[in-house]
Formats: C-alpha cells, sequence, structure tokens
C-alpha cells in the first residue's frame, strides 16, 4: 500500500503502534455513539487488537488507510472504502477520528484525498455513506466535500434509549470533478 501525501497528514498503512491511538475513538462515548452498533459500549482492549490484527494480516477487506500527522507519523484517525462494486463502480466510506483531531480540518483533507484516489485511482463513479442525522458536524463535513443527501433512513439507529435517523449521503464523480475547477 501506498502512503498518500496531503497538506498537514499522510494516508499510510495501519501500525501495531496505532493501538493505544485507536483507543482514544474506540472508548470514547462522544465519539462512538456516532458509530454502528459494534461500538455501542466501549470496546474491550482485545477486540481493538483483534481489529487492528485483521488489518495488519490483509484480512479487513477493502481500502483501509490510517490517518497521520505529516510531520511525526502519529496515528491521528482512519478511513477506509469497503463493499468495492466493480461493475457498478462504486464503495461505502467511512472515516472516524481520535477526538483530539476533532474539529481541525483533518477529516475534510482526508476525505478530498480518499475521493481523489476512488476517482482517478480506482476509477470510481459514486462513493456513499451512511451517517447520524444528528451529527451535525460530519454532515456540515460531507456537504463541505461534495456529499449531497440521498435519502434518510428512518429510526435507523439506537443510542441513549432512542432510535435516531441515518442519512445517506454520496458524491458522483462528475461532481467531484466540478468541484476541482
Amino acid at each position: 500500500m501506498t502512503r498518500i501525501y496531503g497538506k498537514d497528514i499522510v494516508l499510510r498503512e495501519y501500525s501495531w503502534d496505532d493501538q493505544m491511538e485507536i483507543r482514544q475513538w474506540a472508548t470514547d462515548p462522544e465519539t462512538t455513539k456516532w458509530l454502528g452498533s459494534a461500538y455501542v459500549r466501549p470496546q474491550p482492549f482485545e477486540q481493538t487488537q483483534s481489529w487492528l490484527r485483521a488489518h495488519l494480516e490483509g484480512n479487513a477487506g477493502g481500502v483501509n488507510y490510517a490517518i497521520a500527522d505529516r510531520a511525526t507519523d502519529r496515528y491521528l484517525g482512519q478511513i477506509n472504502l469497503f463493499k468495492m462494486d466493480t461493475q457498478a463502480r462504486h464503495a461505502e466510506m467511512a472515516i472516524v477520528l481520535c477526538p483530539d483531531s476533532q474539529s481541525r480540518g483533518i477529516g475534510r483533507i482526508a476525505i478530498g484525498m480518499m475521493l481523489c484516489c476512488a476517482f482517478e485511482t480506482w476509477n470510481l463513479n459514486r462513493v456513499y455513506l451512511y451517517v447520524d442525522a444528528e451529527n451535525t458536524r460530519a454532515v456540515a463535513c460531507y456537504k463541505a466535500c461534495g456529499f449531497q443527501e440521498e435519502g434518510r433512513m428512518r429510526a435507523d439507529r439506537f443510542w441513549g434509549g432512542a432510535y435516531h435517523d441515518s442519512l445517506i449521503m454520496g458524491i458522483l464523480r462528475s461532481e467531484w470533478e466540478d468541484l476541482q475547477k
């Protein structure tokens, strides 16, 4: 896997040394409430290790990058493309950042880098994602990156004792190309 360099960050392979930083977001209730049901409770250390081992051994599926500080190589979060359909030329994207890396523009830069790869390197036509409708910070970031709301899944998620809607957001290659002009 190639390193992809951007402004202040690099997308790189995971490292065994990343596990303590991964634990920052995997055990943070304010971060994990926005993620899938696998993170409803704080993730046990063994689960983090098992997950990281699968990525290091190439058994995770998809395209998976750690987001790291360009100067120090310190893990800041991760971004992934999965459920890649080579005939329909689309894939699902997911991103998560450590709490101390949020609200600093890192997500927007990493998403831009991943979209560039998705459309130019892997020749995809569409990238989509699911986001909790109440996660206004993430929704704003995705919109700033060119994603559009494509649909709403009512009462799709359960956390904090209540059901929450999920948004389906997507960006087409042609929309991304227009943003590059």
